[in-house]
């Protein structure tokens, strides 16, 4: 009689393409696997486990690895599906690396109870680095310091390696802060998202009898979205994989859209010289969008070089090919075109569920909100690390993260400081002031409060009953997550200070009881819930993981946030120049071919219908600015006036258009070519193109920045300046 696995794989085997028949039954040896959009790779990862499972691999040798915790639960419960209940390790990369680092911190260097920080404690931490190190962080701002130290971690760069090549001035100066940053983690106990890939990383390679132990643990391992891995990620799979080969890896280069954050999409295009045995397996078949969608999507991504070429096949049946192109005055009357679109589906029947609208940054979708207001359309803004960064919530984490790691200084004067308790700031100084002197982490020097004689003793008592609170609360830690937090919002004092506070701090309790919440839900469906390990998975919470797809709402997100998703319906707004290509993005190819991914991205999220929209005017940065059409439309064959609705006339969609001006006319430039003007905001800069509208002239200029703004001259307020 078959196992319950057996007949499970048996059954469902049979409705596999042969392609993925091939990729689900190859067993030993490498394997790339390029999946385009809609091609069912998921299912073909969760078939291929069950596979090796049947062929007698133990489920506990078998890891699969994505990006997203969404992405993850959702393999998981496939996996499970099938009939394999436990064993199979399935998690995110950074997940992944937590368990490893946890298991062999002492070998990493590291404490097992380390705590992982966010974005925002990272921000903090690199401006007392910049500060301590003189350097001027006016010059220097901590989102850049941290995109440079980021970038170094993921190509593997330790302080060390910085400081050797420091030639150039900005190198010299991060040469100072990543030290003194990687410093402060360390006192910390902390790690940031690059340090859990880099000690990783490390771990593999400078301990051997690790990795070999790791690899005979893993001997099968599955790699999913492998386009978007960066250098750090690159060398923890193949070092998992090197005793034993068994590296499968799915992907698609046409989808790698994250090089911002370090991925390199050389990893994949390069699997076939790194594995010179690899098998690949092409799945082409596309079971998501309707044949017009992808034959847009073909055509534009034909464009870019850096590829693997391979084909969309659709599945499903075309219907009268409805794809809209819009172009609106400005934002406003594309807000409101899409919001009147999406309003008559909703009266028409269709789910808003099956609704989206992406944008390329997320400041687009402030006048959409507004549209959708007023339309009395649902919906949900798909951004979700925005619940964490509330105060309350990071109030709360205040002290969940110090109960579970005694090191953490800024958790410490996080959760002193959430409501008055008698102990000021010149208090805290000198707490701070002790624990340096000797050594101490802020929640020891607490303890040991009435050493520090400059604190008067009142309110050294206050201070050692705080560290004992800790301590209480400390103790009880262990078990279900939800139950402890709501004891700690009681016990700590927080919840009746906003009580009192009463109705102006209603929304920051409904908040916390949401915190409550999302932890009960972890403790239902997590084997042994540890306040420690829903610490680690809400660090490396995404906005992906934000999507509701039974919210009842339409929903709206960045063309990055979109990756991975899918909807009947799908509205893309800002197709111009300098927003999608994004402005950063126009001068360098390679740059260009990731903009031409994210919008490949967003046209294939789409299963019925697509709608593209575009406005005449755009205000960015205060400033009204006449747009030019975003070269993508003209590569995907969009320049018909007929494909669009109360848009541009056939002429305006041309590379050499005058938008408006006789062709014929001569007429004497306000300002001449290379003319150099000066902007209020933009500084210098020389003039690229004048074209002579009367009241609505157009100045195309160059700053010294780098950037190039296309102004409307009315608006521009431009001085001419001689030299």
């Amino acid at each position: 009689m078959m196992d319950p696995i057996n007949r499970l794989f048996s059954s469902k085997i049979e409705g596999l393409t042969e392609a993925q028949k091939k990729a689900v039954c190859h067993r030993d040896g490498p394997l790339l696997i390029l999946a385009g959009p809609g091609s069912g790779k998921t299912r073909v990862i969760t078939h291929r486990i069950a596979a090796l499972i049947q062929q007698g691999i133990a489920p506990w040798n078998i890891c699969a690895i994505t990006f997203t915790n969404k992405a993850a639960d959702e393999m998981r419960e496939r996996v499970e599906a099938m009939g394999i209940r436990r064993g199979v390790h399935v998690s995110t990369f950074h997940s992944l690396c937590v368990r490893i680092l946890r298991q062999y911190a002492e070998y990493a260097g590291l404490r097992p109870n380390f705590s992982i920080y966010d974005e925002s404690d990272q921000k903090r931490v690199i401006k007392e680095a910049t500060a301590s190190v003189g350097v001027d962080a006016s010059r220097f701002p901590p989102a850049r310091m941290l995109a440079a130290v980021s970038n170094c971690k993921n190509d593997l760069e330790t302080p060390e390696d910085v400081a050797q090549r420091a030639g150039e001035y900005f190198t010299q100066i991060l040469a100072k802060v990543y030290p003194a940053y990687q410093k402060r983690l360390a006192d910390n106990n902390a790690l940031d998202f690059d340090d859990l890939l880099v000690k990783t990383a490390f771990l593999l390679r400078n301990q051997p009898q690790i990795r070999i132990e790791l690899s005979d643990r893993y001997r099968y391992l599955l790699v999913d979205e492998y386009q978007d891995t960066n250098h750090a990620q690159y060398q923890i799979a193949k070092g998992l994989a090197l005793a034993h080969g068994n590296l499968c890896v799915t992907g698609d280069p046409d989808q790698s859209i994250y090089r911002w954050r370090g991925a390199d999409i050389e990893n994949i295009l390069a699997f076939e010289k790194d594995w010179p045995n690899a098998t690949v397996i092409k799945l082409e078949e596309n079971f998501r969008s309707r044949p017009h969608i992808l034959q847009l999507a073909d055509k534009l991504i034909a464009f870019n070089v850096k590829r693997k070429i391979k084909s969309l096949i659709p599945t499903r049946q075309d219907v009268p090919d409805d794809t809209a192109f819009h172009c609106a005055q400005d934002e406003n009357e594309e807000a409101r075109f899409v919001a009147g679109a999406i309003r008559e589906k909703i009266d028409a029947g269709i789910d808003a569920n099956e609704m989206a609208v992406f944008y390329r940054v997320n400041s687009m979708s402030r006048v959409i909100e507004e549209a959708f207001v007023r339309e009395q359309i649902p919906y949900q803004v798909v951004r979700g690390i925005e619940f964490y960064n509330r105060k309350e919530i990071r109030d709360m984490l205040g002290y969940l993260k110090l109960i579970a790691n005694p090191q953490d200084d800024m958790a410490f004067l996080r959760a002193i400081d959430t409501h008055p308790r008698g102990i000021g700031k010149t208090t805290i100084e000198r707490v701070q002031a002790f624990a340096v002197s000797h050594r101490l982490s802020l929640d020891e020097a607490a303890r040991q409060a009435g050493r520090i004689d400059s604190v008067a003793k009142t309110t050294q008592n206050k201070i050692v009953a705080f560290a004992s609170l800790i301590d209480k609360l400390r103790k009880g830690a262990d078990g279900p997550v939800g139950p402890f937090i709501q004891r700690v919002f009681q016990e700590s004092g927080y919840g009746e200070h906003l009580s009192l506070a009463g109705p102006k701090e209603e929304s920051a309790i409904e908040n916390i009881e949401e915190l409550i919440n999302a932890a009960s839900q972890y403790d239902q469906i997590t084997e042994a819930p540890s306040l420690a390990d829903w610490l680690q998975t809400i660090a490396l919470y995404s906005d992906t993981d934000a999507y509701h797809p039974d919210s009842g709402k339409v929903s709206l997100m960045t063309l990055h946030a979109a990756k991975g998703l899918e909807f009947d319906h799908v509205f893309i707004i800002g197709l111009e120049d300098g927003l999608l290509p994004h402005e950063r993005s126009m001068e360098k190819s390679d740059d260009l071919e990731e903009e031409r991914r994210l919008f490949f991205v967003g046209i294939t999220r789409a299963r019925d219908n697509v709608t593209i929209t575009l406005s005449r005017y755009r205000t960015l940065r205060g400033q009204m600015l006449r747009t030019t059409p975003s070269q993508f439309l003209f590569e995907i064959g969009y320049d018909d006036q007929d494909d669009f609705i109360d848009g541009y006339d056939p002429n305006t969609l041309s590379r050499d258009t005058d938008y408006g001006q006789d062709a014929d006319e001569e007429k004497k430039p306000v300002y001449a070519l290379n003319q150099l003007v000066k902007h209020h905001k933009f500084g210098l800069g020389r003039v690229k193109e004048f074209i002579d509208l009367g009241p609505d002239s157009i100045i195309v200029v160059r700053f010294n920045s780098g950037q190039i703004k296309t102004l409307m001259l009315k608006y521009a307020n431009l001085e001419k300046v001689v030299g």
